[in-house]
């Protein structure tokens, strides 16, 4: 703000030179008219003629002062040297009071439609430049993708070209601000502190109450405040820097589109490289293991009643699961793939936990059923639903001591069923007894509980687990609840 003041002094002190070096030119050009015609012998009338000329040069050039100082001159000169009485300043006729009252109103006039021609040209310039340097950002940035530092110092450039002393932009990282990118003079200690408290504003605001050249214009992207674009001492109008800041705030906004566009091409180019993966994948491992499925087939037939009869089933049981996964890593990539949509239905859950036991048998494993009177159905598309509960009961198997029971468990509020597969085994480590997590937050999961947990996503619901006092982990499902219309 001392900087400014001083420029300003500065400034008025120059201005002030310059009429009273005006002035003097024009003084001393009447007395070199006042020469000429003499020498030349000029009559009262010639002379008017061109000491009007001389008034009219000076207030044009040198403005109304020296106008006003260059009629005095001319006045005292004519009246001196060629009206009568000569030689005297003695005014004996009306001709020499109209010959003044000429002098000074052509100066008058004159420096006043100079002065106004002369700002209004000045007002020009500041605009025709004004507009060319947003002209030349809008072009510059809006061209070609650049990064958020290169569009800043851009601005920054802009501003400086329509006469700022010094410009830049600060962004907001958190409840911080950092500066950007600036130009010119360095900035003001309190300008991060300034911008900072600039962040709810959505209008530009004046760094200084005594004067609008200190201007802090927000950066709104997408409705948000990302920063602010500083111009300090910026003769330039407030909507010139307005449109600098709208300029900005456009390639911004398309600098993140842009962004935006390239991350979904990506996910959509690992979605169908996915795709395309586990389709060949599955593809290569369907046809070796429905030749062992074969193979061990034949080979249970032929050990019944042997020792290796046991091994032969726990083979056999492994095979299938293998399949299973395959079969639910497909199902999974065409669920995300969008080559299919879940179609859903409602599911009572009993009808769900007996499907369950019958697409996964456990031969020596007791299962409890516990299902509230009062359950309302699972509104879920069947197959989805079935596989859910068909990879927790086959992980709560692997994880429960031989012959320990799993419990499956259903209840129900307004709108939500909760399946439950609960069992005895080693529980989840590191997890406080009772504490539920949601499934996302498990790391590292298996496949079985991916596909689950994909598959419970893909119907509007959600899985977690919950490490059980006493030991074992309780799967929860959180699907639908079917609601039943009113009857009429």
């Amino acid at each position: 703000m001392e900087s400014a003041s001083r420029l300003d002094s500065f400034v008025a002190v120059e201005v002030l030179f310059r009429r009273l070096l005006g002035s003097g030119c024009g003084v001393l050009a009447v007395l070199a008219a006042t020469a000429v015609a003499k020498a030349a012998g000029a009559n009262p009338s010639t002379a008017g003629f061109l000491f009007l000329i001389v008034v009219l040069f000076t207030a044009t050039e040198g403005g109304f002062t020296a106008g006003v100082c260059a009629s005095i001159a001319a006045t005292a000169c004519f009246n001196f040297y060629f009206l009568p009485p000569v030689g005297t300043f003695h005014i004996a006729a009306s001709d020499n009071w109209a010959a003044l009252a000429a002098f000074l109103t052509v100066a008058g006039l004159a420096s006043r439609l100079v002065a106004q021609a002369k700002e209004e040209a000045r007002r020009a310039r500041a605009h025709a430049r004004e507009v060319e340097a947003v002209s030349k950002l809008s072009v510059g940035l809006l061209a070609s993708a650049h990064e958020q530092r290169f569009l800043a110092e851009a601005a920054a450039t802009a501003l400086l070209a329509t006469g700022a002393r010094s410009a830049g932009v600060v962004v907001y990282e958190n409840l911080k601000g950092l500066v950007l990118a600036w130009s010119g003079e360095a900035p003001p200690p309190n300008l991060i502190e300034r911008a900072v408290a600039a962040r709810a504003c959505v209008q530009a605001v004046s760094l200084s109450q005594e004067s609008d050249r200190d201007l802090l214009v927000p950066l709104l992207v997408g409705g948000e405040s990302v920063g602010v674009l500083v111009s300090l001492g910026n003769p330039a109008t407030r909507s010139a820097v307005e449109s600098v800041a709208k300029v900005l705030t456009l390639a911004l906004e398309r600098e993140k589109l842009l962004r935006e566009q390239a991350h979904m091409e990506a996910l959509k180019e690992s979605e169908a490289l996915k795709s395309a993966l586990l389709g060949a994948v599955s593809h290569d491992l369907s046809t070796p293991l429905t030749a062992i499925g074969f193979q061990v087939g034949a080979l249970k037939r032929k050990l019944a009643g042997a020792e290796a009869y046991d091994g032969v089933v726990e083979l056999e049981a492994e095979v299938l699961r293998l399949r299973r996964r395959i079969e639910g890593l497909l199902a999974m990539g065409r669920l995300e793939a969008g080559n299919i949509a879940p179609r859903p239905e409602p599911v009572p859950a009993a009808d769900l936990f007996r499907q369950a036991r019958e697409s996964l048998p456990l031969p020596g494993r007791p299962l409890e059923v516990r299902i509230d009177a009062d359950c309302a159905d699972v509104y879920a598309d069947p197959s989805l639903a079935l596989e859910i509960i068909v990879n927790l009961l086959e992980n709560a198997d692997r994880a429960s001591p031989e012959g320990v029971s799993i419990e499956l468990v259903a209840t129900s509020t307004a709108d939500t069923v909760r399946l439950g597969v609960l069992d005895h085994g080693r529980g989840m480590a590191g997890v406080a007894a009772g504490s539920e997590i949601a499934l996302n937050d498990v790391l590292p999961r298996g496949l079985g509980l991916e596909i689950a947990r994909r598959f419970a996503l893909a119907s509007g619901g959600s899985v977690s687990l919950q490490s059980r006092r006493g030991g074992g982990v309780a799967a929860w499902v959180c699907l639908p609840a079917a609601v039943l219309e009113a009857s009429s």
